[in-house]
């Protein structure tokens, strides 16, 4: 890894000569760029601001340990024989994450939570669709400026050689250290983010049941992501085979498991035909938000 590093000036107080990675900072935008969002829509559909709110937070936690145990599982020789599963899992510094494990801790996290508050899930993530994957666009183009999640060689235009230190000059070193000439994977990735956000949006407006909308994005990311492995060349995704080059990887692994479950959630929740609730109105909204204690009235406003 040779991630690249945002730097504060030293005359900015508190935080002068400090910095902080870039694929954190990418992740730090999709989350609150995804919270934002989300919550949003859900108080369209009605939701409490509050219950959703708290979901949130539940999803940010749960998603980071999701992923950091995700990359665990698949790596276990960086820390079987040396500093156990539970120091490793709390000493990275934004890297050694995996995708599905966020979405599916997030997922598992947001269920108990509601569960416990006896509110459907379903609802929720339709809601936070396009906040997902938007997030895979931003995410991923910090994958792209820490090193990680690079493809393989290529004599493709668009290729891109990554600098000496870089994990990419690790696993395919060309001239003077750097690496060869690599598909752009992580951006190949975050365009698909990128490109599925309007579509997760379009899909929300017109979903005829609850979770329709979300069951479709987790199936066309999971075809998509499987595909995309196959010109995938980092040496940590783990999977079925040589570790450091898998004939079927974690992530491949993942989304065959992932199709047929979302293909059969979705002929069962459409034979429910539970329909999503009507879009509430600004005023609507607001009389919600002063009903929870979120907004106090304005005086003389009726």
């Amino acid at each position: 890894m040779h991630p690249v590093l945002f730097t504060f000036p030293d005359w900015l107080p508190l935080l002068g000569g400090h910095h902080i990675y870039a694929y954190g900072v990418m992740l730090g935008i999709a989350f609150v760029s995804g919270w934002y969002l989300g919550v949003k829509l859900s108080l369209r559909e009605g939701l409490s601001y509050r219950t959703v709110n708290n979901a949130y937070l539940v999803v940010v936690v749960c998603s980071l340990v999701g992923a950091r145990v995700a990359h665990l599982i698949s790596n276990p020789g960086t820390w079987r024989f040396s500093t156990g599963f539970l120091p490793a899992l709390f000493s990275s510094r934004c890297e050694g994450l995996v995708a599905y494990g966020g979405y599916i801790g997030g997922i598992l996290g947001a269920w108990a939570y509601l569960r416990l508050k006896k509110s459907s899930v379903w609802n929720l993530l339709d809601t936070t669709t396009p906040s997902m994957v938007l997030g895979l666009g931003f995410t991923r183009i910090g994958c792209f400026l820490a090193g990680c999640c690079h493809g393989q060689p290529s004599d493709l235009p668009w290729a891109v050689v990554f600098p000496p230190g870089s994990q990419a000059s690790h696993n395919f070193p060309g001239a003077a250290g750097a690496s060869l000439p690599v598909h752009p994977t992580q951006l190949y990735e975050s365009l698909l983010g990128f490109a599925l956000f309007p579509l997760a949006l379009w899909l929300h407006r017109r979903r005829k049941f609850t979770g329709q909308s979300f069951l479709i994005m987790v199936v066309c990311y999971a075809v998509a992501r499987f595909l995309l492995e196959f010109i995938r060349g980092d040496d940590d995704r783990g999977g079925l085979g040589n570790h450091a080059a898998p004939w079927l990887s974690t992530s491949q692994i993942i989304g065959l498991v992932l199709i047929p479950l979302a293909v059969g959630l979705y002929l069962w929740r459409r034979r429910l035909a539970v329909a999503p609730p009507q879009p509430l109105s600004r005023e609507q909204i607001h009389k919600r938000l002063v009903a929870e204690g979120v907004l106090k009235e304005k005086a003389g406003r009726t």
